[in-house]
């Protein structure tokens, strides 16, 4: 029957250890993917992510790339540094917090680089009536239920029409951020100097039920002279200092601008960055040009609401002193183990002494032993004589001749002990002489 128990608690055992196996290995390879992070983020290895670019960058010596996830208004990039802003949603208002852009300014400013990617969307011509409206909205619908990564990036993110998008003013904020009031923000057309616009979607695409892929020529001879655009959104410049670098149909989707000793570039589609566009449709010269001959690249994640809050975990994690706790555990262990688990069993019955019930035996043992422990054979026959005289000396009862007589024995005992130590003969010797003469005296 135990033995039965035994192997029934080890099943149990292994059974709940392989469960708990298998659920750190699901969130290990969810963590791994990164499907748990928003679109074009540098932490996604899908084809929705941006992490192939992130990572061809470590190849480089002379290129060091990180992660942001602190908010802009507090990040101080270098002179030499690039911030990619990738996936940013359309906005719906015009504004951006005061802060955010003076930290941007000062990016561009002292030679840095600013490259600000937005989600592909396929927002509908005002032209359009509503009655088409409302076909292609289903249309693309149950186009974008396969399973191709480029229906599942619209399904995801082209719904611009139906919920507010944000695009640099309403980044999601760290826990306890302040609000911004109406006098720290800035206009994005005053302050830039561009606005957006969206061009009619082909009729072709309503009736192949599939998102249209556009066509994007480049304006500049050393750059990749068409590229594929998934996305009928486009800039307009309201300042003559914008530069088209590629445009759809006339329209510029790519533009660049000198700000101070830096510069700014806005792509209206985030496509041709990501894992997917990495594997099938790669533009290397297209990215060599994004990143401006500049040496230190910075990937912003906290616009995804992606932050790190210094913490002691972390605290711990940066000075190494996971080591240290990990041996406080291992002490703690051994502590309780010591306390708990006895190497040799103890009696089962204590014994209790009381007191008050302690027979003379028990005392005269705690004498004989504390006598052998601070008394030599050779000295305990002295040591006795002396304590008795010191005690009955003046006892008028004790005769004094049988104390002379004690003394003398006592002084040939101790000459003789330098050769020989017996003091039981002369404990003896010492009884008969009292026995003889008398202890105590005729006048007592």
């Amino acid at each position: 029957m135990p033995r039965n128990s035994t192997i029934k608690n080890a099943t149990l055992v292994l059974l709940v250890t392989a469960l708990v196996l298998g659920v750190i290995q699901l969130f290990l390879l969810r963590f791994q993917t990164g499907d748990i992070y928003p679109a074009y983020s540098s932490l996604r290895s899908d084809p929705l992510g941006t992490r192939a670019f992130y990572e061809s960058l470590g190849t480089f010596d002379h290129i060091d790339r990180r992660r942001n996830y602190q908010p802009l208004d507090l990040l101080k990039p270098d002179a030499n540094a690039v911030l990619f802003y990738l996936g940013a949603e359309i906005p719906q208002h015009d504004a951006i917090p005061r802060k955010m852009s003076q930290t941007l300014d000062g990016l561009t400013t002292s030679g840095g680089r600013l490259v600000i990617t937005y989600l592909p969307v396929y927002k509908k011509s005002e032209t359009m009536s509503n009655s088409d409206d409302e076909d292609s909205s289903s249309d693309s619908s149950n186009a974008d239920s396969g399973d191709n990564p480029r229906n599942k990036r619209s399904d995801a993110q082209s719904d611009t029409e139906t919920k507010p998008q944000t695009g640099l003013d309403d980044s999601p904020k760290p826990p306890g951020a302040p609000e911004e009031s109406e006098h720290d923000v800035v206009s994005i057309r005053e302050h830039w100097g561009f606005d957006f616009g969206y061009t009619a979607i082909p009729e072709a695409s309503q009736v192949d039920k599939k998102q249209p892929v556009f066509k994007a020529y480049a304006g500049l001879p050393d750059l990749p002279a068409a590229v594929s655009w998934h996305t009928n959104l486009y800039f307009e410049p309201l300042d003559n200092s914008w530069r088209t670098i590629y445009a759809v149909d006339g329209k510029p989707v790519v533009i660049e601008r000198k700000m101070g000793q830096g510069s700014i570039v806005l792509c209206s589609d985030s496509f041709f960055i990501s894992n997917e566009a990495m594997r099938g449709e790669r533009h290397p010269q297209m990215l060599v040009w994004l990143m401006g001959g500049q040496s230190t690249v910075i990937f912003d994640e906290s616009h995804f609401g992606l932050y790190k809050v210094p913490g002691v975990a972390g605290l711990l994690r940066r000075y190494q002193f996971q080591w240290f706790i990990g041996a406080l555990a291992v002490v703690a262990l051994l502590f309780i183990w010591k306390n708990g688990v006895y190497f040799v069993p103890p009696p089962e019955e204590e014994t209790v002494v009381d007191a008050q019930n302690v027979s003379e035996k028990d005392y005269s043992r705690g004498l004989v032993a504390l006598l052998r422990r601070n008394v030599g054979r050779k000295e305990i026959l002295q040591v006795c004589g002396r304590e008795w005289e010191r005690t009955f000396k003046n006892d008028q009862r004790i005769d004094p001749d049988a104390i002379a007589q004690m003394n003398h024995i006592l002084k040939s005992a101790q000459a003789d002990s330098k050769k020989k130590s017996d003091p039981v003969s002369g404990y003896q010797q010492i009884s008969r002489t009292f026995k003889r003469l008398g202890t105590y005296s005729s006048r007592g």
